[in-house]
């Protein structure tokens, strides 16, 4: 194995040469021969020391013994492993095994077998039994609630909130003088009326209405600037349960903050209602004097600053609430590249309940709104009985059988002292059976999947979430059975903003920016970076990737050969780019169209920085792995890199080769380091630079790069946008989409459907001019299909 290694490595180093590249590559090869040998070696003698000491417990390579059945995995580091070993094995004799000997053994064993990602590496690739994931729990169970209230409205393109504006504090239709469309609550009366010819200066009010669209999931902060009397409403359409409320003033204070944790891309209904005049009760022309008026409305999003919330997130359109499960959960595995229920524990099993008892407390709460039937209803009994069937239904994504329509139901009706226990016995059962928190389990010997089956994938594959109703009759009638029924159905689905949010939350693991700006610039060298700077690189990286993805073309090649940057009124003066210091975000081409996509965005370039200059390695690892799927070994120590001082009259790039140099490190770093380089042309805040300031010169920037794809010659690019325009036809970097977009809708290993089909998919989607939507159908086509290993098994 070690000498194909080396084999290998000589033909990829003197094919096509010239002779002074020849003589280079020939150390290269003969530095690499040696290094392989070593390592092989190494493995070798690491081999030889489990065998003596290690298999006669734990058996070949780990696989367990007699005394010892259960195999040799886990999830200890190198370092810790060699720690353990060292100080306890083999049990009956721990000093046999000691110091190098104990490094040799956990360096060998630790990829080769013990490891979360080489048992993963090992296994055979099937469809495994997963529950659902905290995601999958959560928007699940927001759609089985909502499919109790009216459809969430079909959301255009027009934005504000409807404003209905009245000539005095009361909310009535008699007093309603104006109704107009507001993009903001952002007002600022003065003692003057909103309409002098309709509605007296003194005494007033105004009500906003529709809809606020949170384009990300998490903990949001409501914050309302005004003077006079206010309440707010956000996801709750209850008069009595306004998220602030300060209708009655007290003091002086002018500014009042609630927080709320909203799903990503589902609209909830917002209300606010102002009004200016004297408390209490007070007749017209008993106002007193006149006095001042403002009202603002800010939030602060996930990941973002405070801000008036922008017109772009409100709609005048009325939606329902959305039920927003508050139980906090374990995090779910994503060890080995994408979030998968597979991990199962006691922690996990507690908070099931703990959301089942959340859920069914929340139901009774609004029960005479999702039941449909009043407290007092003769008829109550049978509706809240349907109402727990159809939550059942819902839950299970199938009809009930006799059978459990009586263990889920009927038991909990006829054994509860009222209704309301009884309401909420039967909604526990559901919510903690395995029907609704685990997935379906393949039949091994099926060649075609039942049509409930079907929608079940295409839905929690494209919306983390239970079938819509469009799915399940489809199902039903026989209309989710051939792959052009299978296509025409995912293609509907994608335009749900459930599949937008599903594929944004790809989008952020992919780059890995799902945590948010957290990014540092040293003020002495960048004084114009701010984290209001930060969060609007990062929203102008996120409008970039939704106008990517959704456009017409959907074309996955503009990820990197893009030549424009959405710019707002707050980071064009960065760029040198004349915009209004209120301008909303836009794409603007900049730098004489020197830019590609992703690979050059000031937010991915301000990322993988450090806080006062460029890193080529972050930049480079980032390429390695996110993009191109190369697989890269850990440093064996963390070294800081090369101080500035220590050497400047060196550029970075010098100052990275000079750090680099060694073979140990070489391994990964001839990788790494050409990638990195290329983008040397943008400074650590993203910004176009044509020269380096070294101990007062302006040294020319040296941006050359290369990459030796998987198959093929070796590509040689100079700069980001000539690097752009090879990652965005090269295959390495094609094949790593598919397969990462694959594993985040199905939450399952792609070979198990076969070891041709990322071939057959990534062939698809080239055929298909790159289009990112048509590659998610294919992928949804594929995961409707049985798996290779039930039809073999």
């Amino acid at each position: 194995m070690c000498m194909l290694l080396v084999d290998q490595i000589s033909l990829i180093c003197m094919a096509d040469m010239t002779t002074r590249k020849k003589t280079l590559c020939l150390a290269l090869f003969l530095l690499c021969a040696v290094t392989t040998a070593d390592a092989c070696a190494q493995e070798q003698d690491g081999l030889v020391l489990f065998r003596k000491h290690c298999s006669r417990c734990h058996g070949d390579k780990g696989k367990g013994s007699k005394n010892y059945p259960d195999p040799l995995q886990g999830n200890l580091s190198v370092n810790q492993l060699t720690h353990y070993i060292d100080k306890t094995m083999p049990e009956d004799n721990p000093s046999q095994v000691t110091g190098e000997s104990a490094k040799v053994i956990a360096e060998t064993i630790h990829p080769s077998f013990y490891s979360l990602i080489a048992q993963e590496k090992n296994k055979k690739a099937r469809l495994e039994l997963s529950r659902l994931t905290v995601r999958q729990m959560r928007e699940s169970l927001a759609d089985i609630v909502g499919s109790f209230r009216s459809p969430y409205p079909k959301i255009d393109q027009q934005r504000g909130l409807r404003a209905e504006y009245f000539d005095s504090r009361k909310f009535s239709k008699r007093s309603l003088v104006l109704e107009r469309l507001d993009p903001k609550i952002q007002f600022s009366f003065g003692e003057a009326s909103p309409s002098p010819n309709k509605m007296q200066p003194e005494r007033f009010s105004i009500r906003w209405d529709g809809s606020l669209l949170p384009p990300e999931a998490g903990r949001y902060e409501f914050i309302v600037r005004t003077d006079q009397a206010v309440r707010v409403y956000v996801n709750e359409t209850e008069s009595t349960e306004p998220l602030i409320d300060a209708a009655v003033k007290s003091g002086n204070e002018q500014e009042y903050r609630a927080r709320i944790t909203l799903l990503g891309s589902r609209p909830v209904p917002l209300r606010v209602e102002f009004s200016k005049g004297r408390q209490g009760v007070a007749k017209p022309g008993q106002d007193g004097p006149n006095t001042h008026a403002f009202i603002e409305l800010l939030w602060k999003p996930p990941h973002g600053v405070t801000e008036i919330i922008p017109e772009r997130w409100l709609s005048p359109k009325t939606s329902p609430t959305t039920y927003v499960l508050p139980t906090s959960f374990p995090p779910d595995d994503a060890s080995i590249g994408y979030e998968r229920g597979s991990s199962i524990s006691q922690e996990w099993f507690t908070a099931t309940t703990t959301a089942g008892l959340d859920t069914a407390d929340y139901c009774l709460k609004h029960i005479d709104e999702l039941a449909n039937v009043r407290r007092n209803a003769s008829d109550r009994k049978t509706k809240l009985e349907n109402f727990a069937v159809k939550f059942a239904e819902k839950a299970f994504r199938k009809p009930l059988s006799e059978t459990i329509r009586e263990q889920i139901v009927l038991k909990s009706f006829s054994a509860a002292p009222d209704l309301d226990a009884a309401l909420r016995k039967s909604l526990l059962r559901t919510l903690t059976s395995p029907l609704f928190l685990y997935h379906e389990v393949e039949t091994k010997t099926r060649q075609i999947l039942p049509p409930s089956v079907i929608a079940n994938r295409l839905s929690f594959g494209l919306w983390d979430s239970i079938p819509d109703q469009k799915l399940l009759t489809a199902a039903q009638n026989g209309q989710l059975v051939t792959d052009r029924q299978i296509r025409q159905q995912a293609d509907r689905m994608l335009d749900d903003s459930r599949a937008k949010a599903k594929v944004l939350k790809f989008l952020l693991d992919w780059l890995h920016i799902e945590d948010g700006p957290e990014v540092v610039k040293d003020p002495s060298r960048f004084p114009e970076f701010s984290n209001e700077v930060a969060v609007a690189m990062r929203r102008s990286l996120l409008l970039f990737l939704d106008d990517v993805v959704w456009s017409k073309d959907s074309d996955y090649r503009k990820f990197f050969t893009d030549d424009t940057v959405f710019l707002s009124g707050s980071i064009a003066p960065l760029f040198d780019i004349p915009l209004e210091k209120e301008a909303v975000f836009r794409p603007v081409r900049i730098d004489n169209g020197q830019r590609a996509g992703i690979v050059t965005h000031p937010y991915m370039m301000s990322m993988l920085s450090y806080a006062d200059s460029t890193s080529p390695i972050h930049r480079g690892v980032f390429l390695a792995r996110n993009i191109l799927g190369n697989v890269l070994k850990p440093p064996i120590n963390a070294i800081a890199p090369l101080s500035t001082d220590s050497h400047p009259d060196l550029t970075t790039r010098e100052r990275v080769a000079l750090q680099t140099k060694a073979s140990v490190c070489q391994t990964c770093h001839a990788m790494i380091n050409p990638l990195g380089f290329s983008l040397e042309e943008y400074d650590a805040l993203g910004r176009l630079r044509a020269t380096e300031n070294r101990d007062g010169r302006d040294i020319p920037i040296n941006a050359e790069g290369n990459y030796q794809p998987r198959t093929g010659k070796e590509a040689n690019f100079y700069g980001g946008r000539e690097l752009g325009h090879f990652l965005a036809l090269n295959r390495d970097a094609t094949e790593t989409f598919v397969q990462s977009l694959f594993h985040a809708l199905v939450k399952q290993p792609l070979k198990a459907w076969g070891s041709d089909v990322l071939e057959q998919l990534t062939d698809r989607f080239v055929s298909k001019n790159y289009s990112i939507r048509k590659l998610i159908v294919e992928i949804a086509l594929v995961m409707t299909k049985p798996t290779k290993s039930s039809s073999k098994d």
